[in-house]
């Protein structure tokens, strides 16, 4: 049960954002471009006013979406082994707060800009740590794709270089985009997980 949790969620997650974020993007009153514009700005009700709400429906329903992924993972635990375990519930803790981070970002949009900042920055961080644990987690199985849990570090590091230092427009984009892609193929493993204990 907790695998489909994780790769339902994952899946809803990706195509809920998608899909928000184009029905924003095509309100949008302005020339929009990865090269001058922040995907914040398609949640802005005083630069978007026509499809704001669409982005940020898309951002609670992806933050929701993400809680429920990051509770799913707990499939991968690893009975008598202390140290995955607790790799394990580092992912989920750090994950869930940034998942949630990225729910409430929702509700304080671009034009409340400190607030939106610091939700923004947290987002990233801490999924982006979420993720380095998550590494961490699936190491223990031999046979999980070795070459997942490499994008999984350069994700991990993407999410909190960008949180930190590399504010530039499409460096967010490209950002987010990874750390959704990393989202739909763990989901995906965690619904296949059956082969790597059977």
């Amino acid at each position: 049960m907790k695998r489909n949790l994780s790769f339902i969620s994952s899946i809803f997650a990706v195509g809920c954002y998608s899909l928000f974020t184009f029905l924003a993007l095509i309100k949008f009153p302005n020339v929009y471009s990865p090269l001058n514009n922040w995907l914040s700005d398609l949640g802005s009700y005083q630069i978007n006013p026509g499809g704001a709400l669409f982005y940020n429906i898309g951002i609670v329903a992806a933050g929701l979406s993400m809680l429920l992924f990051f509770v799913g993972l707990s499939s991968w635990s690893l009975a008598g082994n202390k140290i995955q375990n607790i790799m394990l519930r580092l992912t989920q803790i750090f994950g869930g707060m940034g998942a949630l981070s990225m729910l409430l970002s929702a509700f304080f949009p671009i034009n409340i800009k400190e607030t939106h900042e610091f939700l923004s920055a947290s987002l990233y961080i801490l999924i982006g740590t979420g993720f380095a644990f998550s590494v961490a987690t699936l190491r223990y199985y031999s046979k999980y794709p070795r070459w997942l849990l490499f994008l999984g570090i350069l994700v991990a590091l993407e999410d909190m270089l960008w949180g930190l230092v590399l504010n530039i427009y499409i460096v967010e984009w490209v950002t987010v985009a990874l750390f959704l892609f990393y989202i739909m193929l763990v989901g995906i493993e965690t619904k296949r997980k059956a082969i790597y204990t059977g």
